[in-house]
């Protein structure tokens, strides 16, 4: 599997975003392709292992490759990281999107989620770890032990993606990074950092670091402008949100 990438940049932001494609032996294809991973391979890559007669324990070292690698980059830059998702997102795909900070799906008749149950495997490359954190345990739990994949609308309705447009997934993508661009990079940055190590903090260690990088960022240039220009404005009516220049 291969993640087309694709990077936009503007004032000092930039979102990533990619589009889904897949691999076979012969050729790369587009992720509209129904073929979305080679069962063949990795039933090569089995009896191979058998025959090496090397075992896992479960406490066995783990070390990364580079997938586990680009997910751990996705998950630790500053930058929102943004999938767009145009086709067929099964296992690893799909496990590659759950490292990704915003999932946005195109509208279409493919697939989303985790069917390695019905191989009589379990997702191995973050799935187990990763859905739970994004949709919560029961409805992961379910999702996993069922191995039924879902269609892009229902994958919003159970949380899987954000969103579920009837364009482009990319052209979405494209307005939601050049909205984030907007901001100061550094709110976005402490914004991520806070609400993906939530459920991993404390809750006293939480509220502390987030008071203190609000502090940190109420006294920059940056906030100063915008809260100054917020009050310029002197906005009355109940209806309209907080919008300064260049928002």
């Amino acid at each position: 599997m291969e993640l087309r990438s694709f990077h936009w940049a503007a004032q000092g932001a930039s979102i990533s975003m990619g589009r889904w494609a897949t691999r076979s032996p012969r050729r790369w294809t587009d992720s509209r392709a129904n073929r979305h991973f080679d069962v063949g391979v990795l039933i090569g890559l089995a009896e191979s292992l058998r025959a090496s007669r090397r075992e896992w324990p479960e406490n066995a070292t783990y070390n990364g490759g580079f997938f586990d690698k680009a997910m751990a980059l996705c998950e630790s830059m500053p930058k929102p990281v943004i999938a767009a998702i145009s086709g067929t997102a099964l296992a690893g795909a799909f496990e590659f999107a759950l490292s990704c900070d915003l999932r946005i799906a195109e509208d279409g008749d493919y697939l989303i989620g985790l069917p390695e149950a019905h191989l009589g495997l379990l997702p191995g490359a973050g799935g187990t770890q990763r859905l739970p954190r994004v949709i919560g345990m029961p409805g992961a739990l379910m999702h996993i032990l069922m191995g039924n994949p879902l269609n892009p609308r229902e994958a919003e309705k159970k949380g899987l993606v954000h969103e579920t447009v009837s364009g482009k997934a990319l052209d979405r993508a494209m307005e939601i990074a050049r909205r984030l661009s907007l901001h100061p990079p550094e709110a976005v940055a402490y914004i991520k950092r806070l609400v993906r190590n939530a459920t991993e903090t404390p809750l006293s260690e939480g509220l502390a670091l987030e008071r203190n990088l609000f502090l940190k960022l109420c006294i920059s240039e940056p906030a100063l402008a915008r809260m100054r220009s917020y009050v310029e404005a002197n906005i009355t009516s109940p209806s309209r949100s907080i919008v300064v220049e260049g928002d």
